[in-house]
Formats: structure tokens, C-alpha cells, sequence
């Protein structure tokens, strides 16, 4: 893949992932679950911010064109279902982790690298927090063992 056209691609999935997020930030009716998917459009547009950045530096007299429809396409997900939903989204992160780590490896420039090695390490932490809010989401995390009622309700 052609270096510009990976700028684009990473751009683009940070916008779609501040709209996702924006989205998800509505349907979850907690304001501490809408709380935290705030929190990951800012950590987004970050992102998007500091990639339009270094697109500017790298290429001077280019200008970046991005494609019009930037929503996410979430084909086979069932919006209906939050875990779907978060699964597809914790993908997401991934693929943008994916990407900045290959951007990092063809950098010639050592604090693009470190830049790009720096958002592949929080597209991991998002990708983490969206484990934990999907293990909530499941009751997972529980702050007892239900094994240990095993017995007591036998009786």
C-alpha cells in the first residue's frame, strides 16, 4: 500500500471511529457508559488531529482527499445487540493499530516512528477498555465468586 493512501486509510478509520463512538455514546443510556465513549472520540480526534499533522509533514504539497461517506459500515453486526456492537468496535482498534504499526515500520523520520509506534500502543488501551465495558456488559467482572454459593442454595 502506497504510504499517502495509508495516511488517508488511517484518517478515515479515525473519523469513522469518532462517529461509531459518538453513536455509541447515545444508544448506552448511563452517563458513565456515555461518559467513556466521549472519552474515546477525543482520544480519536487526537489522533486524526495529529495524523493530519504529520500527512502535512511528510507530504508538503499534497493535498489530502478524503473519501465523502465516513460512517461506519457495519454489515453482519446486529445493532440490536451491544455485544456485537462492541465487538465489532474492539476490530476497529485493531485494524487501527494495524495500521499505524506498518506506517511506523516504512518511517524513515525516528519521532514519526515513535509517533506512530505511540498511537499503535493506545489503539491497544482502547481496544482494552472496550474489552472491559464488554465484559461488564456481560457481568464478567463481578466482585464475587459465584462458585462459592454453590451449595448454599442446594439446601
Amino acid at each position: 500500500m502506497e504510504r499517502k493512501q495509508a495516511f488517508r486509510i488511517a484518517i478515515e478509520a479515525e473519523i469513522r471511529s469518532q462517529n461509531l463512538y459518538k453513536a455509541l455514546a447515545k444508544s448506552f443510556k448511563t452517563a458513565e457508559t456515555e461518559q467513556f465513549f466521549n472519552q474515546l472520540v477525543e482520544y480519536e480526534k487526537n489522533h486524526e488531529t495529529k495524523m493530519r499533522q504529520l500527512f502535512k509533514h511528510e507530504f508538503p504539497n499534497d493535498s489530502l482527499v478524503l473519501i465523502d461517506y465516513l460512517d461506519m459500515q457495519m454489515e453482519g453486526v446486529e445493532l440490536n445487540d451491544p455485544k456485537q456492537v462492541l465487538e465489532f468496535a474492539i476490530s476497529r482498534e485493531e485494524l487501527a493499530q494495524n495500521i499505524y504499526q506498518k506506517l511506523a515500520e516504512q518511517s524513515p523520520d525516528a519521532s514519526t516512528k515513535d509517533l506512530l509506534l505511540q498511537f499503535a500502543k493506545e489503539e491497544v488501551m482502547h481496544k482494552e477498555l472496550l474489552f472491559a465495558e464488554l465484559e461488564k456488559l456481560h457481568g464478567i467482572l463481578q466482585w464475587f465468586d459465584p462458585s462459592e454459593l454453590t451449595g448454599l442454595m442446594e439446601h
